[in-house]
């Protein structure tokens, strides 16, 4: 394993921690921001160039700016608060965070360690690739072709998401 690789994924652990414990909640999201940036350099470091800029285009920038925007439009000491005075949401919350801290240990288990030699060919073959013009060009059209239902779904939830927290934000300052 490329020691790089191998440093960015320590620092994305040590932010990931950080997002989780941090009391600010702009300081989770600028440590989720830090795991996204670890993330597209571990892309890069791999040759998935394409996946990287994604990354960091589309996560890094756009959904992370939503994010700010919507923390700063709610205004979260209430909930805060709320969360100190209730423990048990919060040991629920440390349970529900190992119970995937452990199901995503497995899963990297059985995928990279158990089945090394299991290649799955896919549907798009690097010459099938080649043949259609790009990784691009496929992934456009695998995702206004194929998976046009899920992408409409996606974009429907983050509307509903941005709606939302622009109707609770108003409601705080009626």
């Amino acid at each position: 394993m490329n020691p790089i690789i191998l440093v960015l994924g320590v620092i994305s652990a040590i932010l990931a921690v950080n997002m989780l414990i941090a009391k600010n909640p702009i300081t989770s999201a600028m440590s989720l921001l830090g795991i996204l940036l670890m993330s597209a350099g571990i892309y890069a470091m791999i040759g998935e160039h394409f996946i990287a800029t994604i990354q960091l285009v589309v996560y890094a920038g756009a959904i992370m700016v939503l994010f700010i925007f919507s923390i700063m439009l709610l205004n979260l000491s209430d909930s805060e608060s709320e969360l100190k005075r209730n423990p048990g949401i919060f040991a629920g919350a440390v349970a529900l965070g190992l119970g995937l801290f452990g199901f995503i240990g497995y899963a990297i288990n059985e995928h990279f360690l158990n089945h090394r030699n299991d290649v799955i060919p896919g549907q798009f073959t690097p010459d099938v690739i080649n043949q259609l013009g790009g990784n691009s060009k496929v992934m456009a059209h695998s995702l206004f072709t194929q998976y046009y239902v899920s992408f409409e779904v996606i974009t429907l939830a983050l509307l509903v998401a941005v709606v939302g927290a622009v109707v609770l934000a108003k409601r705080k300052f009626d």
